[in-house]
């Protein structure tokens, strides 16, 4: 029996196939967070050896696990959950790769803006608990 495709083997191809082999990768910066763009569901397919309607549950367990977001016609991005796993294989795993196409000072801003994005939201969630807590009482 062949192991099911994991969360972060989805992550560690989408680095591999923009930063190793398109030498590039799409990212949108905003004032409160950073987003990673993924390659599309049939390239991550191909390229994971795996069918397309396979590829596409894993996608959905990803997006429920709100690992991963998607916009209609705006393709896959990860979320602040998985800016995580984004910032931790671009900061070891593929950190020379990232470097030849980003450049040093860039890849490690981009990794600090990756992993803060988390301690953003784990602030944000704090003060909404305690918000609902106040309103609540």
């Amino acid at each position: 029996m062949i192991d099911p495709i994991t969360a972060e083997q989805i992550f560690d191809a989408a680095i591999r196939i923009q930063v190793c082999q398109e030498k590039s990768l799409e990212i949108d910066f905003f004032p409160d967070r950073v987003r990673v763009r993924l390659p599309p569901k049939r390239v991550l397919a191909q390229y994971c050896s795996v069918p397309m309607s396979k590829m596409t549950a894993i996608l959905s367990e990803m997006e429920q696990n709100q690992l991963i977001g998607t916009e209609q016609r705006g393709g896959m991005w990860a979320t602040l959950l998985g800016n995580r796993i984004i910032a931790d294989y671009l900061a070891g795993k593929y950190r020379k790769e990232a470097e030849a196409v980003l450049g040093p000072v860039v890849l490690e801003t981009l990794i600090k803006r990756l992993s803060d994005s988390l301690v953003l939201m784990d602030k944000d969630e704090k003060e909404n608990s305690s918000l609902c807590q106040r309103h609540m009482e």
